[in-house]
C-alpha cells in the first residue's frame, strides 16, 4: 500500500503528518515527508505563495511610519550592540499595564523594528504597551546572536517595565514568521539562570513560525541560514517543549505555504498535549503577510486572540 493510501485509512492520525498535495506531480526522490527537493524549496519560499510579498511588506512599512508620526515611540537601548534598540509605545498615564514584545519577521534577513510599528495603536488602545526591538539580521550576525539579542530585549523589558507604567509581572512575547521562530526560542529560555523569575514571560503569541529547523535546513533557505547541527537542535523550540513555562497562542493563515501551516499545526498539537496551548486561530482569506496585518484592526480574529492571551 502506498504511503498516502495508508495514511488516508488511518482516521485517527493527524492529517498534518502527510505533506500537502501539489498541483504538479512530484519530481525526484522525496527529501522530507513526501516533498521532492523542488517542492520543499517551494514550501519555504513565501514569494511563491504570496506573489505580492514585496508590496505587502512595503505596506507594513508605510503603515508603521504613519503610526510613528501619530504616536512617536520612546526608543531605548537594551544592550551594548548597535542593533540593541527597542521602541516603546505605551498608553498615556499607564499603571501596571501589560507589555507585549513583538519580534518582526523577514526570513531572518529583512525588515527592522520600524517596519513593525503598525500594531501599536491596537494594543495601546487596549491599555497595553507595545514594544518592538531590533536584533540584527543574518546579513550582520549569526542566528545564535540574534536569539541572544531577543532574549536581552525581553530581560530588559521585564527589568524596566515600570518606567513606562508597565507591570514587570505581565510581559508577553509575540512574533511572526522568522520572528515567531525567534520568539519561540526566547520562550524556552532558562530565565532563572539570568537572574529573573522562571516565569518571566506570561505568554507567547506566535504567528506562522518555524519551530523545527530540520526541514528548513533541507530547503533552499540553507543557502543563507548557516548553523551547525548542534545549533539546529538548540534553536528548534519543538525539541525543548519541557522548557515552556507559559501559555502560547498559535496563529496560522489559510493561504500560507504548506510547510508554515504544517509547522504551526504540529507545534500547536504538541502544546495542546502538554496543556500549554492557549488558543489556535486561523486567519481566513489571508496569506503569510496579510495575517499579521490584521493586528492593525482591533476587531480582527488575530487581535482578539492576542487580547485573550494577555487578558486585555
Amino acid at each position: 500500500m502506498k504511503r498516502r493510501s495508508f495514511l488516508a485509512t488511518m482516521g485517527t492520525l493527524p492529517t498534518i503528518l502527510a505533506a500537502p498535495s501539489f498541483a504538479a506531480p512530484s519530481a525526484g526522490r522525496p527529501v522530507f515527508l513526501d516533498y521532492s527537493q523542488a517542492q520543499l524549496d517551494q514550501a519555504y519560499d513565501q514569494s511563491f505563495w504570496a506573489p505580492q510579498m514585496v508590496e505587502l511588506e512595503a505596506h507594513d512599512g508605510a503603515a508603521s511610519a504613519a503610526v510613528r508620526r501619530a504616536m512617536p515611540p520612546r526608543t531605548e537601548r537594551y544592550g551594548a550592540s548597535d542593533a540593541d534598540v527597542i521602541d516603546i509605545f505605551a498608553p498615556a498615564g499607564a499603571r501596571a499595564a501589560p507589555s507585549l514584545v513583538f519580534i518582526h519577521g523577514g526570513a531572518w534577513t529583512r525588515n527592522t523594528r520600524q517596519d513593525a510599528s503598525y500594531p501599536a495603536l491596537t494594543f495601546v488602545g487596549r491599555g497595553a504597551a507595545y514594544l518592538a526591538p531590533d536584533f540584527g539580521s543574518l546579513k550582520t550576525a549569526r542566528l545564535p546572536e540574534m536569539v541572544e539579542s531577543c532574549r536581552r530585549a525581553v530581560a530588559w523589558t521585564v527589568k524596566n517595565a515600570a518606567s513606562w507604567g508597565g507591570d514587570p509581572g505581565r510581559v508577553f512575547i509575540a512574533g511572526h514568521s522568522s520572528g515567531a521562530h525567534l520568539a519561540a526560542c526566547v520562550l524556552v529560555t532558562d530565565w532563572a539562570a539570568r537572574g529573573l523569575p522562571a516565569n518571566a514571560l506570561k505568554g507567547g503569541f506566535l504567528m506562522s513560525g518555524m519551530y523545527d529547523l530540520y526541514p528548513v535546513l533541507l530547503s533552499s533557505r540553507s543557502s543563507f541560514l548557516k548553523i551547525t547541527p548542534e545549533e539546529e537542535a538548540a534553536f528548534s523550540p519543538m525539541r525543548h517543549l519541557d522548557r515552556i513555562a507559559c501559555p502560547i497562542a498559535i496563529v496560522s493563515a489559510d493561504q500560507d505555504s504548506p510547510e508554515f501551516k504544517r509547522q504551526s499545526s504540529v507545534f500547536a498539537d504538541a502544546l495542546q498535549g502538554m496543556g500549554r496551548l492557549a488558543s489556535r486561530t486561523v486567519a481566513f482569506d489571508a496569506n503569510h503577510f496579510q495575517e499579521p496585518e490584521r493586528l492593525a484592526n482591533p476587531d480582527s480574529e488575530v487581535s482578539r486572540a492576542a487580547f485573550g492571551l494577555m487578558g486585555v
